[in-house]
């Protein structure tokens, strides 16, 4: 088997148990918002934020082992996307993560929660998933997303190199901000410093302590994300860099990465538009398909399977909308709760500190309003 091939089949595995995990323990990012706002419960925020802490917590010990090398993260040619690219692009996470916050909303999940109703029956969300797709891939193979919004939001954003900072991550903000020595003894410093209050706050409530799946879910998705960094930024994902560089035909977007499920869609677009090109057979295409095969397999073990339409055209055009603001905005604040959320958080990277912040704020700003609509046709 071809290093490339091992690359898109730990990519599958890993997704695998994330889809398996997820749609066994419920493990939901807009079940989290939506608990918060509408009822004030917490727990399945605790578990994202758990997922969040490990994953920073494992790639600041793979980073400072020298296991991996994160700064193939700063740019587009070694890491899709670049979390650690130098141009901090502030405003391109703001926006994005706010479309994509109002759109997993209406959307009713995001594009992991997505992919994995598909693996439990749900037709609506193959819907969700192909329009999400085409959104996605219109941002990333026209020139949509340059002239709609690059174009003036790239001279707002602030432009690290030209401070003599290479990467836009905490560690190396402060360190070259402050003179501080930027060895990697900094870097898991810092993401001790953020991440063991995530943890403490997220294990402080001893009712989600007893809550074994949703514990369970934090820590192991967490985890996968670690893994999938390891796979494509440790020693075999170095050495596979080094090979695709003599390969004729390079595979689209190979590099560094961990799981996000927005511009993926995209590539799986691509993927079928260009009749199963090997080419476009990417790592994010294997997270994909791997998250509803493991999706799938707990619900026909379990005998869980359940279908799902449309209640009515109403509904299909929320879905719809939600669906293209989901790949419109996850493609431009680069990721989705998951993509962002974790795997961009676990980078530390500042612009996955604003899409994380923004795409909640979007999501709860979007359940707010429309609470606000229903109380006024009660009334």
């Amino acid at each position: 088997m071809s290093m490339y091939s091992q690359y898109l089949l730990w990519g599958f595995v890993l997704a695998l148990g994330l889809g398996a995990i997820a749609s066994k323990t419920g493990f939901c990012t807009l079940g989290a918002v939506s608990d918060w706002v509408n009822m004030g419960a917490k727990n399945r925020m605790r578990s994202w934020f758990l997922a969040i802490a490990v994953a920073i917590i494992g790639v600041g010990i793979l980073e400072y082992t020298g296991s991996i090398d994160m700064m193939l993260t700063t740019s587009n040619d070694t890491s899709n996307p670049p979390y650690r690219s130098a141009n901090f692009i502030w405003l391109r996470h703001l926006v994005g993560g706010l479309m994509f916050g109002i759109g997993m909303t209406l959307a009713s999940g995001c594009g992991n929660k997505t992919m994995v109703r598909i693996g439990e029956g749900n037709m609506k969300s193959l819907v969700v998933l192909v329009v999400m797709g085409i959104a996605a891939w219109w941002m990333l193979f026209s020139n949509f997303g340059y002239n709609a919004f690059l174009q003036w939001m790239v001279p707002l954003g602030i432009d690290f190199s030209l401070y003599n900072i290479p990467s836009q991550d905490m560690a190396s903000v402060l360190s070259g901000f402050s003179g501080i020595d930027s060895g990697p003894g900094i870097g898991l410093t810092v993401a001790l410093i953020v991440a063991l209050p995530l943890l403490a706050w997220a294990l402080w409530a001893a009712d989600f302590r007893a809550d074994r799946e949703l514990v369970g879910a934090g820590v192991i998705i967490g985890l996968v994300i670690v893994g999938a960094w390891y796979v494509t930024a440790g020693p075999g994902g170095q050495a596979l860099l080094d090979e695709l560089e003599f390969m004729d035909q390079r595979p689209f977007f190979a590099g560094a990465q961990s799981l996000t499920f927005i511009g993926p869609a995209g590539h799986l677009m691509q993927y079928l538009s260009e009749g199963f090109s090997r080419i476009y057979l990417t790592f994010g295409v294997a997270t994909v398909a791997g998250v509803i095969a493991g999706s799938c397999l707990y619900t026909l073990i379990f005998r869980k399977l359940r279908l799902e339409w449309f209640v009515n055209w109403q509904d299909f055009a929320r879905h719809f909308c939600g669906a293209i603001l989901m790949g419109i905005g996850g493609v431009l604040g680069l990721g989705c709760t998951i993509g962002q959320g974790i795997t961009g958080m676990s980078t530390l990277a500042l612009g996955s500190v604003v899409t994380l912040i923004s795409i909640i704020a979007g999501s709860a700003a979007t359940m707010k309003y429309e609470f606000y609509l229903m109380m006024r046709e009660d009334d």
